[in-house]
């Protein structure tokens, strides 16, 4: 039975996130003596900026829904070192457009320095 309309919507988001979640998990995990930082939570916290990060994404800019959650997510250190994995991996399962990832805080009317810390 194909999927149509939004479900088939969100069970894309789910699945983007999920993968953003494996490299994240993966980029922490290699370098660290200790158990990593379990970064699905952090990562799907995000849902409402998938449509906005996709590489053919149509959205000239991010929802509110998703400017709330990066609000949310600026200001949780645990989030931000998660997104900073995600973004340092050096592949993604599903391609996912970096650079308007790294634009999502200022977008959203947030200070972009939080994520300058990813590319020391």
């Amino acid at each position: 039975m194909a999927l149509t309309g939004r479900v088939a919507t969100t069970a894309a988001c789910i699945l983007v996130l999920l993968a953003l979640a494996d490299a994240a998990g993966a980029a922490t995990r290699a370098p660290a003596p200790a158990p990593a930082q379990d970064c699905t939570e952090a990562l799907t916290s995000l849902a409402d900026c998938l449509d906005y990060v996709l590489p053919d994404s149509k959205s000239a800019r991010p929802t509110k829904a998703c400017c709330t959650e990066v609000k949310t997510a600026v200001g949780t250190p645990a989030t931000v070192k998660c997104l900073c994995a995600a973004m340092d991996a050096k592949t993604t399962p599903i391609p996912i457009n970096m650079t308007r990832v790294l634009a999502l805080p200022t977008a959203c009317g947030q200070s972009a320095s939080v994520l300058s810390k990813c590319h020391g």
